[in-house]
Order: structure tokens, then sequence, then C-alpha cells
């Protein structure tokens, strides 16, 4: 069974000469953008990390790694939020 995920397409235009004065291919910015944005969006509580990955084209393992190589925080619990989960465990 071939199940192809469906795709939307956005560009954007960058100034002439960017990709040079960053020694990247379009691939390889492309790609960093990507990453970038998936991160941000995972930081922001807008994606999962599995749909955060999915994003950057990454699998969720490395995807993961790059968090922590950016210091986000995997588990990003407010006080609040952790002492209702630990409330909620300790039930059980």
């Amino acid at each position: 069974m071939n199940t192809k995920m469906q795709t939307e397409k956005i560009s954007f235009e960058i100034p002439e000469g960017f990709l040079l004065a960053l020694n990247e291919t379009q691939e390889e910015f492309t790609s960093k953008v990507r990453l970038i944005i998936a991160m941000e969006l995972f930081r922001n509580h807008k994606l999962s990390v599995g749909k955060a990955a999915e994003l950057s084209g990454l699998s969720k393992e490395l995807f993961e790694l790059e968090l922590f190589r950016s210091n986000i925080p995997l588990i990003d619990y407010s006080a609040d939020e952790l002492e209702k989960e630990l409330q909620i465990l300790n039930q059980f």
C-alpha cells in the first residue's frame, strides 16, 4: 500500500546573494528554516513533538536531539500543570 502524504507548498523570496553570504545551498537553507520553524512551533505549544518532527523532515529521535542541542525542553510544564500531574500520579 502506497500512502503518500498530501502536502502544500509554501515559498518565499530572499535577497540575492543571501545564500552565498551564508555559504549554503538552497536545500541546506530550506532544511534549516524548516527545522527552526518546527522547533519554534513546538516551543510555543502549537505542534506536538511528532508533528514538529514531521514538519522538520527529521525522525522524532533526531528532532528531539535538535531540541536538546537548542536548549528547548521536551517537557515544558508550568508549576501548576506539574502539580496537577503529580496529584493524578499519586492517586495510583
